[in-house]
């Protein structure tokens, strides 16, 4: 059969051609500034120039011609003809391709499927399916907690600055016990964690090999269900082979499909042809007609080229029903499609497939649809999509930018006239702000996020009565916050971006919202019946299901397509509003913002605590508090650091001060200390501080001068939380000499207590803090020669106005309660301590009583040394 020219001929149409700035094709290609010519054609925009590049294997920073690379490809698939015809039939499918009627598809490198399972293995592919996905998840998870867990126990190590028996020992290296404690609470193996410390020993910081591996996903296995299957369905019948009624099975495979998307069910046998070349059945509708001459040429010329590596696939298809204004959901459409796909049919060498084709070849061809799926978008990237402006064409210009307006919106608020954009105006929201938020909506943001508290302004925010805690808490809802209603906002979002769909829109004709309408999953069913009707092949039908839809629609959907005669489909699943129910709660403030956090109060037997724990509040400092002021030199710079407390002495600030530092260092310590402090108030342990930032090693550093307990710091903060650690918590571990509270040589120091005791309080409180008078919370500690001197001098003034009589003194007490012999007695006893040291603690506060000596340091008893 000879070749007809009917693209290369003299009647051929004209192709112009153009010679483009690469950076117009792909911006992220090169660099700025270094722009490549290549000459392409005029029709082409930057998808089908990166697609065929892509096919071609043409490399586009080298610029050039086009037309040279598409001309060989269609040079290397031309080895089904004469060798008097290959320069014609190369030709013929160059000028194919960049008239985008048809192109090469890249084979996938498992285009040889597995043989579909049969019933008896039913259970078991399900099984699998089950396994892997589950399987996976675990170990995703699984090897991200390890890794995670497994490197907090190697960075303890390698983080100490003590001795190598110290930092790798778990019960001396406090930040190791922790990390091991935790590794161990989320089920990380008790091997590898001791790996990870044998191998932070040998300086290895990495996690062993394996946590990144994950195993290879099973190939994809269909199911084969037979007719009989079905009836015994519907007959609650047994069929031989299986464990289980056929009823139980139909809900485990739709549990499966539902839950993962997988296995694909056949009900007939079919071809397992790939596309080797691609169809663009809307390249041959013009002027709201098909050419079927041109596509009869276009299947026999491409049939040929793809009869070697496979079939010949057809795409496109629903962009033509529209370019045709043929409704998807109507008679006249199911029947041109399938007259369609007999057309190509009858002309093709090759078998017919509608497997969807690769990127690469949906990129050159510009599709917008694939197999006989309807077209999901109408506006891409801003803009309609060719097939929809191609079909608009018919309903005139002012309805077309009515259409267009209505779809893709005006892209900006000039016109929008709503009441809440004026009061915003009025408020202070100038022509500098309204510029800001215009440049966020022309980078496609919704004009929600466009109005943000960077946008708007405190200034303005505070006008229309928010307070600052309320602009922070409102994040992406500022609108809201400001009274806009939802409907209010929804109106400037289809005003501003569009609707993205025609079916609503009021400037077109019923007929024509028809072709822009939406398919149902009923129509979709009905248009696969009738292809795979007229073609006798599988049209490799794929339904997505709504995320609302559950696992018995799934099971009626099944059974639907089998009786309808389909020779098989691939379910799945849409978790679409899902992910955007999880990105909300995430990210418009659920975690961030304040909750309320309310007990649920149940009844039960016993009365038992519940304790619920709520977000963390920040714990507010008294206005006029207690603390201390320690200055120190680190490495000959001197530091100061300033402490406040709460009421109960808990560390709750701190201010830390360089003396002669640059601004730059002294105001980030400063910052620092913020920091400190509001982690502090908001409850974060002392402890975890100490742990995180001792041991640190920066300049300057060196010896510690002016503090009685540190004498060495490796840097500033190691100093710092070295002083607040050993200050607040008592960890004399952090201390680097013997504390005032130490006394190994258990030498005593009563007399320098006592003094301490005696002397004047206010040389230990701040004057200005109690205001001169002694502050409820200091305890004033008397020793025993002051508490009897006390209990003397009231007993005189007691006794004060008595006659005392000298042989009341000398004899005893005479009879009354309050007789000089009591007073005789304390002056006799309160002169001082025996005077000899405590045999058990060896404080000198033996005192006499009778016989027997007390100690009244550690309360000890016993006969005097000797006696």
């Amino acid at each position: 059969m000879a070749l007809d020219p009917r693209l290369t001929g003299p009647e051929a149409p004209h192709t112009d051609w153009e010679t483009r700035d690469l950076s117009l094709a792909d911006p992220d290609a090169l660099e700025a500034g270094t722009p490549v010519p290549l000459r392409v054609p005029a029709h082409f925009d930057a998808a089908s120039i990166l697609g065929f590049a892509a096919l071609t294997g043409y490399e586009l920073d080298r610029g050039g011609d086009l037309e040279q690379a598409i001309t060989e490809l269609a040079e290397r698939i031309v080895s089904q003809w004469d060798q008097d015809d290959r320069k014609l039939a190369a030709a013929e499918l160059a000028a194919s391709m960049i008239r985008c009627e048809a192109a090469p598809n890249s084979m996938r490198e498992d285009h040889h499927p597995l043989p579909p399972v049969g019933l008896s293995h039913a259970r078991a592919l399900l099984d699998d399916v089950n396994a892997h996905a589950a399987g996976s998840a675990a170990a995703d998870l699984g090897a991200r907690v390890l890794r995670e867990r497994l490197e907090s126990v190697a960075s303890a190590c390698v983080n100490c600055d003590g001795t190598p028996e110290e930092c790798f020992d778990p019960r001396r290296n406090r930040a190791l016990a922790r990390a091991v404690r935790a590794a161990r609470r989320d089920g990380a193996p008790d091997a590898m964690i001791e790996r990870a410390i044998s191998r932070a020993r040998q300086g290895i910081t990495e996690v062993e090999a394996g946590l990144d591996l994950s195993p290879p996903a099973p190939r994809a296995q269909s199911l084969r269900l037979s007719p009989d299957f079905f009836d015994a369905v519907d007959g609650d019948a047994r069929l031989d082979g299986l464990d289980e009624t056929p009823r139980a099975l139909l809900a485990r495979i739709a549990e499966t499909i539902w839950t993962h998307g997988t296995p694909r069910l056949e009900f007939k046998p079919q071809d397992k042809h790939e596309p080797a070349a691609v169809l663009n059945l809307a390249a041959f509708v013009t002027g709201g007609e098909l050419d079927r001459d041109a596509l009869a040429h276009a299947a026999a010329l491409w049939g040929r080229a793809a009869e070697p590596a496979g079939a010949l696939g057809l795409a496109n298809l629903a962009a033509a029903l529209m370019r045709l204004h043929l409704a998807y959901d109507s008679d006249a459409a199911r029947e041109t499609a399938a007259s369609l796909v007999t057309l190509v049919q009858d002309h093709s060498p090759a078998p017919v497939s509608l497997k969807a084709p690769d990127g690469p070849c949906c990129d050159a061809l510009g599709l917008d649809s694939i197999s006989i799926h309807p077209i999901a978008n109408l506006v891409r990237a801003g803009d309609l999509t060719k097939s929809a402006r191609i079909a608009l064409e018919s309903a005139g210009d002012e309805a077309s930018r009515a259409a267009i307006r209505h779809a893709t919106g005006r892209g900006t608020l000039s016109g929008l006239g709503a009441d809440w954009l004026s009061a915003l105006q009025r408020q202070g929201l100038d022509d500098e702000d309204l510029a800001r938020i215009e440049a966020m909506i022309a980078d496609g943001m919704a004009v929600r996020h466009a109005f943000n508290r960077w946008t708007v302004g405190e200034e303005i925010a505070r006008r229309c009565g928010l307070a600052p805690e309320q602009l922070e808490a409102a994040g992406a809802g500022l609108l809201e916050a400001f009274g806009v209603s939802a409907e209010d906002i929804e109106a400037a979002e289809r005003f501003v971006h569009g609707t993205g769909q025609l079916d609503a829109c009021s400037a077109l004709t019923p007929e024509l919202r028809a072709v822009f309408a939406a398919p149902s999953l009923e129509a979709r069913l009905a248009m696969a019946a009738g292809i795979e009707a007229a073609s006798g092949r599988s049209c490799d039908l794929e339904l997505a299901l709504p995320g609302s839809a559950g696992i018995d629609e799934v099971s009626r959907l099944i059974v639907s397509c089998a009786r309808r005669g389909l020779h098989g489909v691939t379910l799945r699943r849409e978790g679409d509003a899902l992910y955007d129910l999880l990105n909300t709660i995430e990210f418009e403030g659920g975690d961030y913002g304040r909750r309320e956090f309310v007990a649920e109060e149940r009844v039960v037997e016993k009365v038992v605590e519940r304790m619920v724990e709520g977000p963390a509040r920040r714990r507010k400092l008294p206005d006029r508090r207690k603390g201390y002021i320690q200055k120190a030199t680190v490495g000959g710079h001197k530091v100061y650091l300033h402490t406040g407390e709460f009421d109960d002495g808990e560390l709750g600030e701190i201010f830390i001060d360089m003396h002669k530092e640059g601004a730059a260092f002294r105001s980030l310590m400063n910052n620092f200390a913020i920091a400190i402090s509001i982690g502090l108030q908001y409850g974060v342990p002392l402890e975890e501080f100490v742990d995180a930032y001792v041991f640190t090693r920066f300049e300057p550093a060196g010896p510690v001068e002016g503090n009685d307990s540190i004498k060495y710091a490796t840097s500033i903060l190691d100093y710092l939380f070295r002083e607040l650690g050993t200050s607040y918590l008592g960890r004399e571990d952090l201390a680097q000499s013997d504390g005032p509270k130490s006394d190994p040589a258990a030498l005593g120091d009563g007399v320098a207590k006592e003094k301490i005791v005696e002397a004047d309080p206010s040389k230990f409180i701040s004057k200005g803090f109690s205001r001169g008078q002694l502050p409820d919370n200091v305890v004033m500690l008397a020793g025993p020669r002051k508490a009897r001197a006390a209990q003397a001098g009231r007993a005189d003034a007691l006794d004060e106005d008595e006659d005392v009589s000298a042989s009341g003194v000398s004899g005893g007490v005479s009879g009354g309660s309050g007789g000089s012999g009591s007073v005789s007695s304390v002056a006799r006893t309160a002169d001082s301590y025996s005077g000899d040291p405590c045999p058990e603690c060896g404080h000198f506060t033996l005192l006499e009583k009778g016989s027997t000596l007390v100690c009244d340091a550690c309360n000890w008893s016993g006969t005097p040394p000797g006696g």
